[in-house]
């Protein structure tokens, strides 16, 4: 009887010890499926450097070598491999990057760009500027070398600071239509004043080149924006009654 007591005591130990490895393991498996799915969304705003010419050949903490002509980054946190689209929020201009290298040592600041990608975004003379990251598709395809200017954006629509939004509903202004992703933006600089509605930019491909749309929505009714565009020809703004329903 006293070994057939020890043996239920030593079976009632192993099942509470299993129950209990299984809870802890379901709690550790959500918990780190919680924190890819935040990291996979993950956006922020801080302060961007690049690096340095002597830095050129060394090898970054992921094992490759540093190249200035490459379209890399360094970032404490996030994987290597993980793909970025870096805003300069003082002109809008953006690049996506690739991290393969930790930093910056500096706890001020958010991200090190490499050479190539500082140079897109025209941070060289400043030196450190304030940026907006956030991660994008890992089917992006980042260029061996930075695109031309304005031609770094896919097809969609984006805000002022050129962050990717879903489509506007209801009816849109348009007021200009650009072959240059910077032409744009100073449309809209230009029309910030004038208190014309929701901005953004619509990129779309006609004839095999992107071209930057300047929109404008918002309105709750056709009779709203035909008022407006009324006002603004009133102005000397033409423009173009979109209607996305």
């Amino acid at each position: 009887m006293k070994v057939l007591r020890n043996f239920r005591f030593k079976t009632n130990i192993l099942i509470i010890k299993s129950i209990s490895f299984n809870i802890i393991f379901s709690i550790l498996f959500i918990g780190n499926q919680h924190l890819a799915v935040f990291a996979q969304t993950e956006s922020e705003s801080g302060m961007a450097s690049y690096y340095s010419n002597e830095f050129q050949g060394r090898k970054t903490a992921s094992g490759e070598k540093y190249d200035k002509t490459k379209l890399t980054a360094a970032h404490r946190t996030l994987a290597f491999g993980t793909k970025l689209r870096v805003t300069n929020i003082a002109n809008g201009k953006s690049i996506v990057v690739i991290v393969n290298d930790r930093g910056p040592y500096s706890q001020h600041r958010l991200i090190d760009l490499s050479y190539a990608a500082a140079k897109h975004i025209d941070m060289l003379k400043q030196g450190v500027i304030e940026v907006h990251i956030e991660i994008v598709s890992d089917n992006y395809k980042i260029p061996s070398s930075p695109t031309k200017k304005g031609h770094s954006l896919a097809e969609g629509y984006y805000s002022r600071s050129l962050t990717p939004i879903e489509r506007p509903t209801g009816p849109m202004l348009q007021i200009g239509s650009f072959s240059l992703q910077e032409n744009a933006l100073k449309r809209l600089e230009a029309l910030k004043s004038k208190n014309i509605g929701q901005a953004c930019i619509q990129v779309v491909t006609v004839r095999r080149k992107k071209v930057f749309r300047v929109l404008y929505s918002g309105f709750h009714s056709k009779e709203a924006i035909t008022q407006k565009q009324t006002e603004l020809k009133k102005k000397g703004i033409d423009s173009i009654i979109i209607d996305t329903e």
